[in-house]
């Protein structure tokens, strides 16, 4: 009997590969599994790879019915071979529904990819130049991840989101510009997308203080149900600058939220001008939440009268997991327990706390115990 010899593709009917390795020695096995009937293709390019590989690699993709790409640079800052990418994207511009480009892109790719008619999740790190952006921008996307560091014509560009369909917005910002996230809002606001967008997760690996400013404007965008800003807190201070007035009015404006993060983890300063005012506000509007992260003062909470104002309300909230990381606690353990009882009661369901070093451990360990309990009565 006569072996079979192989065909140009391997497996001619393969509609998706993941392929990613170490070193280039399989790279001219990978053309035999680029079969024209893909239509989902992720490509990881290794370190220290010969460059010269890329663009053939690349110019061997098929476009036909190409539907999902993602290209990944292991090494930061590596480019991506610039023609051939343009050249596949121009010949799959009407099937391409997702893309995700892990490496350095030219203005020319950007003003390719913005202008795609049918993308719908857009993945991508932003060159550090602005561009000039096209008359249309995203005009069906709904969901947009974007890595950049100085550049601000990220925010230019979300003035001009033009899809009636964009629900979620992740950016993760390496630069240290403050008025990233002050523009941020502004920005979105002018885009019209009140009505849909649903999650918006800003990460800054610098500190970015976290104002009634920068925050207010996502108090319009009523059908967030996760909204998460986070900056973290350094040596030069807190980045938490919000107070009880600002986090109830978001409450009451924002009623299906069930992730609301507010600020980096929280620090070990003792500035936080939010009480136990805010958590009843939340448990009270936002009844889905399901984890919360923001500063609070906890000297506040075992106030006499905070006590029993909390007590005139039978909280649902259905919270599980507070974020506390290392804010300080009061240092009486007759305060504590109050404390404890005090953020059970607003917050029924409660089971973690995510905490730093020993204190609100304790506490945790504390709400652990309550909640294998039978009954909890936190206030005889």
């Amino acid at each position: 009997m006569q072996t079979p010899t192989l065909g140009p593709h391997v497996l001619p009917n393969l509609r998706s590969i993941n392929w990613t390795c170490s070193s280039w020695d399989a790279a001219p096995l990978l053309r035999l599994f680029l079969s024209p009937e893909l239509i989902d293709i992720d490509i990881g390019f290794p370190n220290g790879d010969p460059h010269i590989y890329r663009p053939a690699t690349i110019s061997l993709i098929p476009a036909r019915n190409l539907t999902n790409l993602r290209l990944e640079c292991m090494a930061f800052g590596d480019p991506l071979p610039m023609d051939e990418l343009h050249n596949l994207l121009e010949q799959a511009s009407e099937t391409l529904r997702s893309v995700d480009l892990d490496g350095e892109l030219s203005d020319s790719i950007m003003e390719k990819l913005l202008q795609l008619p049918n993308l719908r999740h857009l993945d991508l790190r932003l060159p550090g130049t602005r561009i000039a952006l096209p008359a249309v921008v995203f005009p069906s996307l709904e969901k947009l991840l974007v890595s950049c560091g100085e550049s601000t014509w990220w925010l230019h560009a979300l003035q001009n989101i033009q899809s009636p369909a964009f629900r979620e917005l992740n950016v993760y910002l390496a630069g240290s510009s403050p008025t990233h996230l002050q523009a941020l809002g502004p920005s979105l606001l002018d885009a019209n997308i009140e009505q849909t967008l649903i999650s918006l997760n800003f990460d800054s690996l610098v500190r970015i203080p976290l104002t009634e400013a920068g925050l207010r404007p996502f108090i319009s965008f009523g059908k967030l149900t996760n909204l998460d800003l986070l900056s973290p807190c350094t040596e030069e201070g807190c980045s938490f600058q919000l107070n009880d007035s600002i986090i109830s009015e978001l409450a009451v404006a924002l009623p299906r939220l069930t992730h609301l993060g507010l600020g980096g983890t929280p620090c070990e300063a003792a500035t936080s001008d939010v009480t136990i005012t805010s958590l009843v506000a939340l448990s009270i509007n936002c009844v889905d939440l399901d984890f919360l992260r923001l500063h609070f003062n906890a000297n506040g909470i075992i106030s006499r009268d905070a006590h029993e104002n909390s007590q005139t309300h039978k909280f649902t909230c259905k919270l599980r997991t507070l974020t506390m990381g290392s804010q300080p606690l009061p240092s009486n353990q007759d305060d504590v327990l109050l404390l404890t009882f005090t953020i059970l009661h607003i917050f029924p369901h409660l089971e973690e706390i995510l905490a730093e070093g020993q204190g609100w451990g304790q506490v945790g360990q504390a709400v652990g115990l309550f909640r294998k309990a039978k009954k909890i009565i936190p206030f005889p």
